[in-house]
C-alpha cells in the first residue's frame, strides 16, 4: 500500500541514529534552547524534503571547532533490509577525496619533500602530454591542486560510462596521447586525471603509496577509523546503499559496485558523518594546541584562500578546496558523487563551524541541506557562543575629542560622537555613497588612547589624543603619524603646530 506523504516522514524522523536511539547524552551545546529549536525545526524540514525528493537515506553533522555539536541519520542505509542510516553509516564520498590529497600534499610541503612551484615532471618524469598551447610553460604541483594545469577533465578511458576504471599504470601510458586544454596557469578546468596525478606526486615524494600515506597520515590520526581508502569491505557493517536515479515506476536501482583504482585520489574514498566532523574539525588549527594539528595554521589557511579566483568574483579554488561566498560568509569545502552516493562538506574557517552531509542516492543532492543547515542551525549556533556583551567603557568627556583633524597633505578627517561611543569620518573623493562605510569605531585603550575597532583576533591602529594644558588637543598619533586640530597654523620640526 502507498504511504502518505505525512506518515513517510513521520517514519523517517523515527529513524535515528543508534547512538540517539540509545539514549545517548547530545553535547550541551545542541541543548541551547535557541540551538536545539533550530534543530528541531531542521529535522522536520529534512524529513519532509526526503520524501518529496524519495531519498533512502542521509546523514548529517553540525561542527563547531573541535566538537561535533549535533549529528543524526535520516531514513534508511539499506531499503531492503531497512537498517537505519545514522552518523557511523559508511557513505562514498566521491570527488571530497580531493581534500584528502591536497592535505597530503601540503603535508609533504611542510616537511621540505616538495615545492607547490615544483614542475610535476620533477616528482613524475614521465609526465608528458601534447599541449599546443604550450610556450615552455610547466605545469606544477600548485597547477594541479586548483584544478589550472590545462589537463583534460578525465583520462582517456570511457570508465563513467562503462565503469571500467583504468589502473595507474594504463593512466600513465595513456597520458602522453592526450591534449591539453590550454596552457598551465592561463584557465580553470576541473580534472580529474589533474588530481589522480597529484596522487602519484604524493607516492613519488613520500616512497609509500597513495593509499597508506593517507591511511598513516591523515585518517589514523585523525581517528577516522571507520573511513576507508578504496571501496570499503562489502560486508562491513552500517555500510550505505547507493540508489540511482528514479525509474518511471518509482523504483530506485542499485549503484554499481565501482572501484576508481588509478583515479582513487580524486575518488575514491568512503567515511562516515563522525569521521568527517573530524577531518573537518582539523581545518580550524586554532582550535588545537600546534602539537595535535595535522597541518600548520599558516598551511591551513594557504590551502582555504581563494588561488584561482572565478570570473565571477563568488567562487574559486583554493588547495583542493572550492570556495565560495554565500549570504556574507566566505565557506570552504568540496563535493562528491560516485555510484549512488553524494557528499558534501563546508566550512566557515572565521566562525569555526561546519557542515557535513551525506546521502546514499542521487535524487536530491546534499548541497540543499547543507545551506540550510549554514541558514538555520549555524546562526543558532554563533549565537549561543558568542561572548555576552559588555557595555563598552564609558569615555569621560568625549566631546573634547570632536572637531576635524588634517594632516600635512591637507586629508580632513572628523572625529564625532555616534550612539554614545568616538567614530572616526574620513571624508573621501567621490565621497563614500553610505555615509557609515567611511567611519571607523573607536574603542577605549587607555587615558585618551584608542584603538580603531578591528576583526576578531586582530588588533586596530592605535589613536592617542595628545592635549594641552588647557584641555585642548593639540595632535592626534594614528599609528606612527599624526593628525593636527583644524585650528593648527605651521608645524614645526617636531611634527607640532603653533596656533592661529
Amino acid at each position: 500500500m502507498q504511504r502518505t506523504l505525512s506518515t513517510s516522514i513521520a517514519l523517517a524522523l523515527l529513524v535515528v541514529s543508534p547512538m540517539l536511539a540509545a539514549g545517548g547524552a547530545s553535547p550541551p551545546l545542541a541543548r541551547h534552547p535557541e540551538v536545539a529549536s533550530a534543530i528541531a525545526l531542521y529535522e522536520i524540514w529534512v524529513a519532509e524534503q526526503m520524501t518529496y525528493r524519495h531519498q533512502p537515506g542521509l546523514s548529517v553533522g553540525i561542527v563547531h571547532d573541535q566538537e561535533l555539536v549535533w549529528s543524526r541519520g535520516f531514513g534508511v542505509a539499506d531499503v531492503a533490509e531497512q537498517r537505519p542510516a545514522g552518523p557511523d553509516t559508511v557513505y562514498r564520498i566521491g570527488s571530497v577525496s580531493k581534500t584528502f590529497t591536497a592535505t597530503a600534499l601540503m603535508l609533504l610541503r611542510d616537511e621540505g619533500r616538495l615545492r607547490l612551484d615544483d614542475p610535476v615532471r620533477k616528482h613524475l618524469p614521465w609526465f608528458e602530454y601534447r599541449n599546443p598551447f604550450s610556450d615552455g610553460e610547466q605545469a606544477t604541483v600548485w597547477n594541479l591542486l586548483t584544478h589550472t594545469s590545462g589537463l583534460p577533465r578525465e583520462s582517456a578511458f570511457p570508465y563513467w560510462t562503462d565503469r571500467r576504471f583504468p589502473t595507474r599504470e594504463q593512466i600513465r601510458e595513456a597520458l602522453a596521447d592526450q591534449e591539453g586544454l590550454f596552457e598551465p596557469g592561463a584557465d580553470y578546468q576541473y580534472s580529474n586525471l589533474g588530481l589522480a596525478l597529484a596522487g602519484e606526486v604524493v607516492a613519488a615524494a613520500s616512497g609509500k603509496s597513495w593509499a597508506d600515506f593517507v591511511r598513516g597520515r591523515i585518517l589514523e590520526p585523525l581517528g577516522m577509523t571507520r573511513s576507508f581508502v578504496g571501496p570499503p569491505p562489502p560486508d562491513l557493517p552500517g555500510l550505505a546503499t547507493g540508489y540511482l536515479v528514479s525509474r518511471p515506476d518509482g523504483s530506485q536501482p542499485v549503484g554499481p559496485p565501482t572501484e576508481a583504482r588509478g583515479l582513487a585520489p580524486a575518488a575514491d574514498i568512503s567515511s562516515t558523518v563522525e569521521d568527517l566532523a573530524r577531518f573537518v574539525s582539523a581545518q580550524f588549527a586554532n582550535g588545537r594546541p600546534p602539537e595535535a594539528r595535522l597541518l600548520r595554521a599558516g598551511t591551513l589557511r594557504e590551502m582555504q584562500r581563494v588561488q584561482w579566483l572565478s570570473p565571477s568574483w563568488s567562487s574559486g579554488r583554493g588547495l583542493g578546496f572550492s570556495i565560495w561566498r554565500r549570504d556574507g560568509r566566505t565557506l570552504v569545502g568540496h563535493g562528491g558523487w560516485v555510484a549512488g552516493h553524494r557528499a558534501s562538506i563546508a566550512f566557515d574557517p572565521q566562525s569555526r563551524l561546519g557542515v557535513v552531509v551525506l546521502t546514499n542516492c542521487d535524487e536530491g543532492g546534499p548541497g540543499v541541506y547543507v545551506d540550510e543547515a549554514l541558514d538555520l542551525i549555524v546562526p543558532a549556533i554563533e549565537k549561543a557562543v558568542a561572548p555576552a556583551e559588555e557595555p563598552a567603557p564609558a569615555i569621560a568627556d568625549p566631546g573634547r575629542y570632536v572637531g576635524a583633524y588634517h594632516n600635512p597633505w591637507g586629508e580632513v578627517s572628523e572625529v564625532l560622537v555616534r550612539q554614545g561611543g568616538l567614530v572616526i569620518y574620513d571624508h573621501s573623493y567621490p565621497p563614500n555613497d553610505n555615509p557609515e562605510g567611511s567611519i571607523t569605531r573607536l574603542e577605549p585603550a587607555g587615558e585618551h588612547a584608542f584603538r580603531m575597532a578591528a576583526p576578531a583576533g586582530r588588533q586596530g591602529r592605535p589613536v592617542v589624543f595628545e592635549l594641552l594644558e588647557d584641555g585642548r588637543v593639540a595632535r592626534v598619533k594614528v599609528g606612527q603619524n599624526y593628525l593636527f586640530p583644524a585650528g593648527c597654523g605651521k608645524i614645526d620640526r617636531d611634527l607640532r603646530c603653533t596656533w592661529e
